[in-house]
């Protein structure tokens, strides 16, 4: 499986096997899913805590932000919430 993510511009595409995002199938879009997943799972230790760094906030339901920075640093606290 060949994924393929082009940005800028007016040029946006997303492909999956040379096939555009938007053209494929809900079950097409689970199967790719899926193995991605498989993957993961097989072949990824040390990649899933950046997966999860990027689908938690992506995913979350509840978004908290201190309306305050750090009188130290300047970063403001933020907690998501993703329950599945």
């Amino acid at each position: 499986m060949k994924l393929e993510l082009t940005r800028g511009c007016i040029c946006n595409s997303m492909t999956v096997d040379g096939v555009e995002e938007i053209n494929l199938t809900t079950e097409e879009r689970r199967r790719t899913i899926s193995k991605i997943c498989k993957w993961l799972e097989e072949n990824s230790d040390s990649q899933l805590n950046y997966v999860l760094q990027k689908l938690i906030p992506t995913m979350a339901q509840d978004y908290e932000c201190d309306s305050e920075p750090c009188e130290c640093c300047g970063d403001y606290v933020e907690h998501y919430t993703w329950t599945i």
